[in-house]
Parts: C-alpha cells; sequence; structure tokens
C-alpha cells in the first residue's frame, strides 16, 4: 500500500497527542478563554525556492489585541515536499504547496507556502538521430535537470552552433545540416549548458522506396525501413532518415517506431534530405478475447482490506487493522473464511510466504508499543497460522513492504526511508546484513525522514532489486547480478530514472513512485498520489490519483520511459503481471486489466489494450459504494482482488463474443 496508512495518522495524530496529552506546548480551555487567543501566522514571505529554508513564526493576541508570549509547535505537509522542525525551521525539498500547521494553546492554525522548484544544475541533451544529411534535419530534446535529477520542462532552453556553416540550429533545437563535418551545438538555460556533436554528411540519396507492414492493430508497434539508391541507381547502406506519420493519433518515438491510437489508415513518410517516400498502413481495431466477469465478493464488514497473497490453496490477506485472514480457495470461485491472526498493530500492512508456503511475513505499523518490524508466522497448519517470531531490531519504526528472496528478505524501513536485508534461512533468529539508502552519507534517521526520504515498494528479480523510492524515483541496485559487483550484503546502485511529480499531480498533493514490477524488457512504475490532508478512518471518499509509467530496461544502465497506462481521475495501486496481462488495483478505479503483449510504446489506454475493468465497490462496504481496490492475485484462472472499502473479489476472464463489424 501506499502512504495513506502511515501519512495522515502523522499529521492528524501529532496535533491531537499534543493538544490532548497535556504537552508543554498546550494550554487548557479555561486558559485558552481566559486568554481569549487570537493567532494568526507572521511571516517575512510566503514563497521559497526548494532547498531553502524558512522561519516559521505566529502572533498571538489576547482579547484586548496585546501581543502574548505562547509556544508554539509546528507540523507541514506533505512530508515530501517539507519538513517544519519543532521550533519553527522549515526545511524545504521538492516544488509545491505545502500547508504548515502551528500548534498553539491546544488550537492549530495553518498558512500555505508556495515552494518554487530547485534551479536546473545540468542540461540532459540528446539529438533524435545519430547523424544528419547535408540538407537534412535532427531534433535536440534538452531536458533541464536540477540536482535531484528532476525535469524541468518549464524552463526555456536556448540553442546555438559554434560551426554554423556545418550546421546550424534554430530557437526550438531543430539542427539543419548544411556541409559535411562536425558541428558542436550548445544548449544553455539559467546558467547551466551542454553541448552535443553533430555529425553531417553529404546526402547521395536520390530515391528512396518505405518497407514495411501494411495493416497492424492499435497499439502495435511498427518498425519500417527503407530502400535507398544514388544518382547512378546503386544501393546505399542505411542512410538517416526522418519518419512521419499523417494524423493526430498516431506517431513516431525517435527510434522508428510507429504505433497508432485509433483505427484507420495513416500515410508513412521517410525523408532524406529533399527526397521523399511514402507509403500506407491500415490500423485496426484492438480486440481480445477476453472479457471480464465478476464471480464472488467477500465482504470484511468494518475491516478495511489490504494486501493478499496466494500460496497452493491458502490466501492471506492483511487488514488496516490489527489482523491478517486466512481463507480456502480450493474453490476459488467460492473463498471461505477460515481463520485470523491478530498481532499489536494498527496496519498489518503487507503479507507474504516463503516460495514452499512454510514460513509467512506480515510487516506491522503503528504498534500500541512502538516496536513495529515484522512477524513471522508458521504455516505448518497453512489455514491456522502461529506467530512463530519478530524481528524489531533495526526496524522498530515500521515496515511498510517485505519481498523474501531466500534466504533473503527485503524490508523497507518506514524511520530511515532506506532498504535493510535480513538473513531469514533461520527465521527464529533472523538478524540484519545489508542497509542501502538513496543518500548514503546520511546517517541520521530522523534527518532522513526530514529530507523527505522514502521507500515504498521493492520487487528482487535476477540479482537486481527495483525500488520504489518515492520522489527519488525508481533505483535499480544490484545484489547479486555481477553488473557492478553488488550482493545481497553490499547493494550497489546500477542505475536511476527520476521525474517530476509536478508534471502529472497538483503541485500540493502528495506524490511518488510507489509501486514496482520487472517482466521481461519492462519496468512497470505506478504512482501514488493523495491530497496533502485526509482523513483515514473517516467514511468520506479518499481521492487519489496515480499512472502507471512502463519502463524499459533492456539497457539496464540507462532506463527510459516508453509508454503509460493511466486512468483519469483515480489512482493507482498494486499489480502483478501474468502472461503478458497487467492486473492491477485501481483505486476507485476498480480492477484493471491490461495487455500488455509485446513491444510497449505510447498510451496504453488510448490505444485499446485495457481488456476490461470491474467496479469493486459494496452498499455494505467501509465506504459504502466507493471502490479502492488494493492489488490482485491468480490462482485457478481466477482472479482474486482485495479493495479497502469491501474486502475481497474474485472474478475471471472468459471468452469474449467477437464484435459484428
Amino acid at each position: 500500500m501506499g502512504v495513506y496508512a502511515g501519512t495522515r495518522t502523522f499529521m492528524v495524530l501529532s496535533l491531537l497527542t499534543f493538544a490532548a496529552l497535556g504537552h508543554p506546548f498546550s494550554l487548557d480551555a479555561q486558559e485558552r478563554e481566559s486568554l481569549g487567543l487570537q493567532v494568526t501566522f507572521d511571516l517575512d514571505r510566503e514563497t521559497v525556492q526548494a532547498g531553502e529554508t524558512l522561519t516559521l513564526r505566529v502572533q498571538a493576541t489576547d482579547e484586548e489585541g496585546e501581543v502574548i508570549d505562547v509556544p508554539a509547535h509546528f507540523f507541514a505537509t506533505p512530508f515530501d515536499l517539507a519538513h517544519a522542525d519543532a521550533d519553527g525551521t522549515l526545511h524545504t525539498f521538492r516544488q509545491g504547496r505545502v500547508l504548515v500547521f502551528a500548534l498553539v494553546g491546544g488550537e492549530t492554525v495553518q498558512t500555505e507556502i508556495e515552494i518554487l522548484p530547485k534551479a536546473p544544475r545540468s542540461i540532459q541533451l540528446t539529438p533524435d538521430v545519430a547523424e544528419v544529411l547535408v540538407g537534412g534535419y535532427a531534433v535536440l530534446e534538452a531536458i533541464p535537470l536540477t540536482e535531484d535529477l528532476e525535469p524541468r520542462h518549464d524552463v526555456q532552453v536556448s540553442f546555438r552552433s559554434m560551426d554554423p556553416e556545418i550546421a546550424d540550429v534554430d530557437d526550438g533545437g531543430v539542427v539543419e545540416g548544411k556541409a559535411p563535418g562536425s558541428a558542436r551545438i550548445i544548449a544553455e538555460a539559467e546558467g547551466v549548458s551542454e553541448e552535443v556533436r553533430i555529425p553531417v554528411v553529404e546526402n547521395r540519396v536520390a530515391a528512396l522506396e518505405v518497407e514495411g507492414p501494411s495493416e497492424a492493430r492499435t497499439g502495435d508497434v511498427v518498425r519500417f525501413s527503407v530502400r535507398a539508391r544514388d544518382g547512378t541507381g546503386e544501393a546505399l547502406d542505411s542512410p538517416p532518415v526522418r519518419w512521419n506519420a499523417s494524423g493526430q493519433h498516431a506517431g513516431f518515438d525517435g527510434d522508428g517506431a510507429f504505433v497508432a491510437e485509433r483505427p484507420g489508415t495513416y500515410l508513412i513518410s521517410a525523408s532524406a534530405g529533399q527526397t521523399v517516400a511514402t507509403r500506407s498502413i491500415r490500423i485496426e481495431r484492438r480486440e481480445h478475447p477476453w472479457r471480464l466477469e465478476k464471480v464472488d465478493h467477500v465482504g470484511f464488514g468494518d475491516i478495511q482490506a489490504a494486501e493478499l497473497w496466494v500460496n497452493d490453496d491458502h490466501l492471506y490477506v492483511s487488514t488496516l487493522s490489527d489482523r491478517m485472514y486466512t481463507f480456502d480457495v480450493s474453490d476459488p470461485s467460492a473463498p471461505v473464511r477460515v481463520d485470523s491472526v491478530v498481532v499489536d498493530a494498527r496496519v498489518v500492512n503487507d503479507v507474504t510466504t516463503t516460495p514452499d508456503g512454510q514460513i509467512g511475513i506480515i510487516t506491522r505499523e503503528g504498534a500500541s508499543d512502538r516496536r513495529n518490524g515484522i512477524v513471522f508466522l508458521d504455516l505448518s497448519d497453512p489455514l491456522h497460522p502461529e506467530i512463530l517470531s519478530e524481528y524489531t531490531e533495526t526496524v522498530t519504526g515500521g515496515v511498510h513492504t517485505v519481498f523474501i528472496d531466500e534466504p533473503y528478505a527485503y524490508l523497507t524501513d518506514n524511520a530511515t526511508g532506506s532498504m535493510v536485508v535480513l538473513d531469514v534461512s533461520d527465521p527464529t533468529t533472523p538478524f540484519e546484513v545489508a542497509r542501502w539508502a538513496i543518500d548514503e552519507a546520511e546517517t541520521d534517521p530522523q534527518a532522513q525522514m526530514a529530507m523527505g526520504q522514502y521507500l515504498h515498494d521493492m520487487h528482487v528479480k535476477d540479482g537486481l532489486a527495483y525500488l520504489a523510492y518515492w520522489r527519488h524515483g525508481l533505483v535499480i541496485l544490484d545484489i547479486g547480478n555481477g553488473i557492478e559487483g553488488g550482493s545481497p550484503e553490499n547493494p550497489q546502485l546500477v542505475s536511476r530514472f527520476v521525474y517530476n511529480m509536478a508534471d502529472y499531480y497538483p503541485e500540493e498533493w502528495l506524490a511518488g513512485t510507489h509501486a514496482v514490477l520487472r517482466y521481461g524488457d519492462y519496468v512497470f512504475v505506478g504512482d501514488e498520489v493523495f491530497p496533502p490532508v485526509y482523513e483515514l478512518d473517516s467514511p468520506e471518499r479518499v481521492p487519489a490519483l496515480g499512472r502507471v509509467h512502463v519502463v524499459d530496461v533492456s539497457d539496464i544502465e540507462h532506463p527510459i520511459k516508453v509508454a503509460e497506462y493511466n486512468v483519469e481521475g483515480v489512482g493507482s495501486h498494486n499489480m502483478i503481471v501474468e502472461d503478458d496481462i497487467l492486473y492491477m488495483g485501481y483505486y476507485e478505479g476498480g480492477l484493471r486489466v491490461v495487455d500488455v503483449e509485446g513491444e510497449l510504446r505510447g498510451d496504453l489506454k488510448a490505444q485499446g489494450r485495457e481488456i476490461g475493468h470491474l467496479w469493486t465497490g459494496s452498499p455494505d462496504g467501509f465506504r459504502p459504494n466507493l471502490p479502492m481496490a488494493w492489488g490482485a492475485k491468480l490462482h485457478r484462472e481466477h482472479i482474486l482482488v482485495t479493495d479497502v472499502n469491501s474486502g475481497l473479489w474474485v472474478a475471471r476472464l472468459v471468452p469474449a463474443e467477437r464484435t459484428i463489424p
């Protein structure tokens, strides 16, 4: 799950605790009434650049308007944009809008502060072709990056050529080849610059012929090629050409991959300087041989469901409560709840088992004694688990996610925002063997949290660990693959993929890289996005946003986004991919099932790759008739889905009726 369980708790419970438990910063009701307190924020400015600090102050006056000295305690949200020390120092991390609260005399006042983005520190400069023909063109992609590697698409970039007689460049970064040679092109933005050399070669192309398929489906990635000849009719070997497609619902990527979102006939053109050739391609609507069908539903009453894990015919479901349920799913069309395990926790967030199903692990957050960590379960009797042991020593601040890759377990440490590696070969005596954080130089746990550092999810496969590191994006570690000499005991950074949440979501919302899954050449990266303040236990709707980024990792050291899947107005959550089909809980969007077969480019939803969706709201739910689908697992050709508000659902894919033209 996301921060949804923890962040709101931090904001609300911290304020209420200081007021209700007689904290030194609070005054009782009689004192407040006698003083007639009026409290307002007193700030020098309400705008600050990310990375700077701001001193927070409030002014309190009594009923006669006299200024009085009353202690104040400060908080800020979202935590990943800024952190307020108790003494009123506001530390800012990322651009956006933060709500700042002051607790004065047991009452709270608030204000909003705008955080401007950090200045660019570098420019990522990439031409769309390797070389340019005389009379031909290249387009430069110039993206200013902050020190956090976040792109700044709002920053104007200027271009100039140091060799205009060889290649010139216009204000938009379009390079025109003038004469054979090598031209140095410079991009500049707000005091930083980057340069690239563009080779310009003689244009010998006199004739072109485009070759490729004549038909495809929406969402299919198609590649065309050309036959080129010079003025004497001699064949030329792979000259650089520019590709173009007619219509606004289809196009080419920089590497020549064509994909269409809508059916129709598209005109494909290839140009080499002034020489142009065309051909057409007919795109048919993408149809699927299945449709999604609801099978069963099991409600949980007032208990909010969370993660699920299936092993053999045994299903385990964690909750946003103090328990985990067990289900017999030998007949997956009719799950039977059998037993539960109760622990000291406010949230049992994650649940998983060893491959043989003998040992289970559940994660804990919000324990009454503040010793959270994980709990090992003896699953000798799979439907009647017994607590085997606990591990809290180095993760007492809470664990959000756990991933077992025997003999190791990889944990997210809520207190430090780091990944913890445990040796669990003996689950009765697990011990830590490694710890990795995005800022390796930072050792103070409280300082790490104050930096907005938060690790949310992990997926381990083939000696690589893929980390969903919230505002720090996707992080890939070598833990035994050999790329960087890493191991479970000594993880080593391989690469990162960072994007700017402000490009996609409201700038005052809590937003970050949330879920991660490696499948084939792709890593599916899901965002989780919530308002800065919301009620976790309220029966009212909790709005959410979020999309899935499809990142190509065929070059593991240079991950690149190639596609996305997004359902407008609702939020992505946990997902799996099996047999080229993605199954995911999409919060208010319910269960979503998406075709991810073959090469992926562009907007998967617009291309018609969505196979179907299931609305998971229930009139008897925790929030009646409001879906909040969490995630899915497959079992015996059935899809098992948990929904925070309504419990457990079962669905399946069945043969679809053929569409009549």
